[in-house]
């Protein structure tokens, strides 16, 4: 923008500027209305003014500019000023003046100017993003705290201080252990240091202790800010109060419970109850008549008791599984050997029952972590409700694929049996709930925990009459995580 009553200088000012290989887009005005018109029509990287006009002044447009809140670089361009008025202007707010019979200064000083300017706009953009961080920070409800290298508290939130009871005064220069409970020995303070240095952060759940005595739990996690050599120069710590949430999540966890328990005697007394029904019934009529039956009536009326407790028997097996592997052993487990065990266990069934099996592995799934004898049972498992949906059907078979995607290993059993309806896959993992004529109801919850207590997880996706397919995912790395 060129503030300048005469035409022809502002024309002599865009040559100049031409000259030294600028191509500017100028727009003249010489009153305050034209100028603060100009300074709302666009974005302006430089004004170039005159000092003295009739009817304005080179301090009249350093004033209008100011009152516009704009940050753009002001130069005085005039023919008649003295070194008094210039040290004026410049107190004013001029970023430089030149004399209109030297303006060999012009283009210097205009590429001076727009540096500077782009310094202070960079600056000012990092002053505005530290102010707002600053106030996002002191508007969270978490606990943010600031040290030093050495530990010592340089920064702490309004939140800290509402949490703790520490106010800033009182936690600045000491350190966090201001907030020790007690509850946690040296060694948990050694894996906290060690992962901080290993990883650059930790996060997990304290104990800790307020101001007023009050033990409080909280999750926080600690990052170290490194600088530009790697060197730690600060750690930050955010910390959120989860005492009322753990002590809710512990009353609906015991309440849930009390429920599951609930559920599983309802359950165990259902499916005992029915069997023991039977037996007594039918020893209550043995007796009856035992002196007026023949023996091959008496073993009939034996029979059906035997039948009745080996359907306990049975009951109680699959609860002692369902119990079994609270700890599982975990171990790096080739995968190909594995499933060669697995298939010779079960192909000779599947052959005697014309069902086909098919097995593929791709190359990269060769090791995942996990217990053998638990993974083994998870798969009979599978393998014999695959086998079971597949009875009465025409060409039966059963694939099983093995293969490695997104850090996981995953095997597919996938049948084309009567498949299972929308309405009954809701309750796949509730216990004793079945549709098999001798089920239990307890398979798919047995699977389903032991494949949890290994870190790993199942999907379960069926079409009535189409067919079922079940997916388990399962840890490649020997932490139980996944990896790439």
């Amino acid at each position: 923008m060129i503030v300048e009553d005469s035409e022809s200088d502002a024309l002599l000012l865009v040559r100049e500027l031409g000259r030294s290989g600028f191509d500017p887009v100028c727009e003249r005005v010489d009153t305050r209305e034209a100028m603060q018109k100009a300074l709302r029509s666009r974005e302006w990287d430089v004004v170039i003014s005159d000092y003295v006009m009739p009817q304005f002044s080179g301090l009249d447009a350093l004033g209008v500019l100011r009152e516009s809140g704009l940050d753009i670089p002001f130069i005085i361009v005039s023919g008649n000023i003295g070194d008094d008025i210039a040290v004026g202007a410049m107190k004013a707010g001029a970023h430089d003046y030149l004399i209109k019979g030297n303006l060999k200064r012009l283009s210097p000083a205009v590429e001076r100017e727009l540096r500077e300017a782009e310094v202070r706009r960079a600056r000012r953009q990092a002053e505005e993003g530290r102010n707002l961080l600053a106030a996002a920070i002191e508007a969270t409800v978490d606990a943010v705290v600031v040290t030093n290298a050495h530990g010592f508290i340089q920064y702490v939130n309004a939140a800290f201080e509402l949490i703790t009871g520490y106010s800033k005064s009182e936690a600045l220069g000491r350190t966090l252990h201001i907030l020790d409970s007690g509850k946690h020995d040296e060694a948990f303070y050694r894996e906290l240091r060690d992962a901080l240095n290993r990883e650059g952060v930790w996060y997990g759940r304290l104990s800790s202790k307020k101001k007023d005595g009050t033990l409080y739990l909280e999750d926080a996690t600690y990052s170290a800010v490194k600088d530009t050599t790697g060197n730690i120069m600060n750690y930050v710590s955010v910390k959120r109060d989860v005492t009322e949430k753990v002590r809710l999540e512990s009353i609906a966890e015991a309440v849930n419970m009390m429920d599951s328990i609930g559920y599983i005697f309802s359950g165990v007394r259902h499916e005992i109850g029915n069997p023991v029904n039977t037996i007594n019934m039918t020893l209550s009529l043995l007796k009856e008549k035992l002196g007026t039956i023949d023996q091959p009536t008496v073993e009939k009326y034996l029979d059906r008791a035997l039948e009745g407790i080996s359907r306990i028997d049975y009951l109680l097996r699959s609860l002692k599984n369902f119990n079994m592997y609270e700890k599982p052993v975990r171990k790096n487990l080739p995968l190909e050997a594995f499933m060669n065990n697995v298939l010779a266990l079960v192909g000779e069934d599947f052959k005697a029952k014309g069902i086909e099996l098919v097995f593929s592995r791709e190359p990269n799934a060769e090791v995942c972590y996990a217990d053998p004898r638990a993974l083994q049972q998870v798969l009979i498992n599978l393998l014999t409700n695959a086998a079971d949906a597949l009875d009465g059907r025409r060409d039966p078979y059963v694939t099983i694929s093995l293969f490695k995607r997104d850090g996981t290993i995953r095997l597919r059993v996938k049948d084309n049996g009567w498949g299972i309806s929308e309405e009954k896959q809701k309750d796949l993992f509730k216990p004793f709930l079945t549709s098999k004529a001798k089920g239990t109801g307890l398979g798919l919850v047995i699977v389903k925990k032991m494949l949890a207590q290994m870190n790993g997880t199942i999907e379960i996706s069926s079409q009535k009459d189409m067919g079922t397919s079940v997916e388990i995912y399962l840890p490649v790395s020997g932490d139980g995580t996944t990896v790439s």
